[in-house]
C-alpha cells in the first residue's frame, strides 16, 4: 500500500513537472526544458515537434502519450542516455532524424500503424539490436538504420518497393537480410560496411543495384545479381574479402568503378555477353582470380581494370577495344602470355609493368604508340617484334627487361624516348629501321647494353638470306633465286654505306 502511494506521487510529480517545464501548444508538444529522467507525454498531446528534447542528456525513458500520431523531425535526437522508449499504437509518422544519434537505445517496438521511418531515424543508435517493421510500413528513408552497430536481425515489410541510400549502412553486427520481392531498387551503400552479412537473397524482380549496395560486406561469401539488373554500380562489392563466387546475369552492360576491388577470394568471373564497359579499377587486387575472357561487346577496359590481381594466368581479350588503358594489368606476377586485338592503338603507361612471367606477347598490328614503362619489369620477356604500324616508344617502355635478348623494331622512322631499354642487359640483338644512318648517339639515349649487336632491317635480310643459301636442305632453284636476292641486298647495303 505504501509503494503503491509512493509511486503514485512520483507520477504526479512528474506530470506536473512536464506540465511545468514544456511548451505545448494546441496538442502539439514543442519543448521540454526540464531535467527529469523518467517521462509520461500526456494524452493530449498528438504531435511531438521538431526538435522538442533534442540534446538531453539526461532523458532515459519516455513514454509517448496514446494519442500521438506524429514524431518530427529531430524530436529525440541525440538524447544519449534514452534506453527506452513506449511508442503509442497510433503512432503513424516518425519523422527525420526523430532518434539519430540515441546511443542507448536498446529496444523499440514500432506499432502496427506507422506508415513512414523518415531519412536517419534511427542513425547512430549504437545498441538498437532489433527491428521488426510491420507490414504497413511503405517508406524507409536515407540512412534510417545507419551505424546501428548491434543490430542483428531486421524484418522488412512485405510492400516495400525501394531500399534507399545507405539505409543500413554501418550496421556491423547484421548478419542476414530477407529482402521482400516487391522491391526494384537497392540504393547507393544500402548495406555497405556490414562485415557480419553473410547471406543476401534479392528479388528477380529487382532492376537497380546502386553503388557501393554492398561495399565492405567482409562476410559475404556469395552473390547472385538478379536478371534484370543492367549495371553493377561503382563499388557495389568493393572490399567483400571473402566473396568467393558472384553470378553475373546476361542483362548487365556494365561493370563500375571499383566493383569487385580487393574481394581478395574471388577465383573466377564469368563477365557476360552484352558488357559494353569494365570500368577503372574494377577488379583492382582480385589476387586469386586465375582468368578471364573478355566479351566482343566491349568497347573499353579502363586503367587498373586488373591491376595487382597476381594470380591471373589467363587473359582472352575477344573485344575490338581501341586501347590497353594506363596499369590495366600490372603487377599480374603470373600472366605469361597475351594476345592484343589489331583494334589496339595504343599501349597505355605501365599497362603491362612487373608482370613478371610474361614471355610472349601478340601485338596489334595497329599499334601506333607504346608508352612510358609499357613492359618495365617483365622479367621473362625475351623477344620483341614490333609492327610495322608503331610511330612512338615510352621512357624506360623496356626498362629492366632482364631477360629480353632480341628486339626487331619497325623500318620507319619512329621516335624512342630516353632509356627504352635501361637495364636490358641480356639484349644481345638490336634491329633498326633502315633510315637510321647514324645510330651510336641514339643508342646512348634508348641505353642500348653495349653488347648488343645492333643491325639494320637490310643487314638483317642480307644475314637471312645468306643463311638460307647455306642451309642444306634449299634446293638449287631456289639458291638461283637467292644469289639474285643477295646480289640485290649488297648493293642496297653499300649504298647506305656511302
Amino acid at each position: 500500500m505504501e509503494k503503491d502511494i509512493r509511486r503514485r506521487i512520483r507520477e504526479e510529480n512528474a506530470d506536473q513537472d512536464v506540465l511545468r517545464n514544456s511548451e505545448i501548444r494546441n496538442g502539439e508538444f514543442i519543448r521540454y526544458y526540464g531535467k527529469q529522467s523518467e517521462l509520461v507525454i500526456p494524452d493530449t498531446v498528438t504531435v511531438i515537434s521538431e526538435g522538442a528534447f533534442r540534446g538531453n542528456r539526461k532523458l532515459a525513458k519516455v513514454v509517448i502519450g496514446k494519442h500521438v500520431a506524429v514524431i518530427r523531425q529531430n524530436a529525440f535526437r541525440d538524447c544519449d542516455a534514452l534506453h527506452h522508449v513506449s511508442l503509442p499504437s497510433g503512432l503513424r509518422i516518425i519523422g527525420e532524424d526523430a532518434f539519430h544519434g540515441c546511443r542507448s537505445l536498446g529496444t523499440v517496438q514500432l506499432p502496427r500503424t506507422v506508415i513512414s521511418i523518415g531519412a536517419g531515424a534511427f542513425r547512430g543508435c549504437k545498441t538498437l539490436s532489433q527491428m521488426i517493421l510491420t507490414a504497413n510500413v511503405e517508406q524507409i528513408g536515407a540512412f534510417a538504420f545507419c551505424d546501428c552497430e548491434s543490430l542483428t536481425e531486421i524484418t522488412l515489410p512485405e510492400h516495400l518497393t525501394a531500399i534507399h541510400r545507405g539505409t543500413f549502412f554501418g550496421c556491423r553486427s547484421l548478419r542476414s537480410v530477407s529482402v521482400p520481392p516487391s522491391v526494384r531498387t537497392v540504393g547507393r551503400y544500402a548495406f555497405g560496411c556490414c562485415d557480419a552479412l553473410e547471406e543476401v537473397e534479392l528479388p528477380e524482380e529487382l532492376a537497380y543495384l546502386g553503388s557501393g549496395a554492398f561495399a565492405e560486406c567482409r562476410s559475404l561469401r556469395s552473390f547472385r545479381v538478379p536478371p534484370l539488373v543492367k549495371f553493377v554500380g561503382d563499388y557495389a562489392f568493393s572490399r567483400c574479402e571473402n566473396l568467393e563466387s558472384v553470378e553475373l546475369p546476361d542483362s548487365v552492360t556494365y561493370i563500375g568503378i571499383n566493383a569487385f576491388c580487393a574481394c581478395q577470394k574471388l577465383c573466377r568471373v564469368d563477365l557476360p555477353p552484352q558488357v559494353i564497359r569494365i570500368a577503372p579499377a574494377a577488379f583492382l587486387n582480385c589476387s586469386r582470380l586465375e582468368e578471364i575472357v573478355i566479351p566482343e561487346a566491349v568497347r573499353e577496359i579502363g586503367k587498373r581494370a586488373f591491376a595487382y590481381c597476381t594470380s591471373l594466368r589467363s587473359v582472352e581479350i575477344r573485344a575490338s577495344i581501341p586501347a590497353i588503358a594506363e596499369e590495366t594489368f600490372h603487377s599480374c606476377f603470373e600472366l605469361t602470355s597475351i594476345e592484343l586485338p589489331d583494334s589496339v592503338t595504343a599501349i597505355d603507361e605501365k599497362a603491362f609493368y612487373r608482370c613478371l612471367s610474361l614471355s610472349s606477347v601478340r601485338m596489334s598490328r595497329q599499334l601506333e604508340r607504346l608508352e612510358e614503362r609499357a613492359f618495365a619489369e617483365c622479367e621473362a620477356l625475351c623477344e620483341m617484334s614490333l609492327p610495322a604500324s608503331l610511330e612512338h616508344i615510352g621512357n624506360n617502355a623496356f626498362a629492366d627487361c632482364t631477360a629480353l635478348n632480341t628486339v626487331l623494331l619497325p623500318n620507319r622512322r619512329l621516335n624512342v624516348e630516353a632509356a627504352a631499354f635501361a637495364g636490358c642487359d641480356a639484349l644481345k640483338m638490336l634491329v633498326v629501321p633502315d633510315a637510321y644512318w647514324v645510330v651510336s648517339y641514339r643508342l646512348d639515349r634508348w641505353a642500348v647494353s653495349s653488347q648488343a649487336q645492333v643491325i639494320s632491317h637490310r643487314e638483317l635480310r642480307y644475314a637471312l638470306l645468306l643463311a638460307e643459301l647455306t642451309d642444306s636442305e634449299t634446293t638449287e632453284e631456289r639458291k638461283a633465286e637467292l644469289e639474285i636476292e643477295i646480289k640485290r641486298a649488297k648493293r642496297k647495303l653499300r649504298t647506305r654505306r656511302r
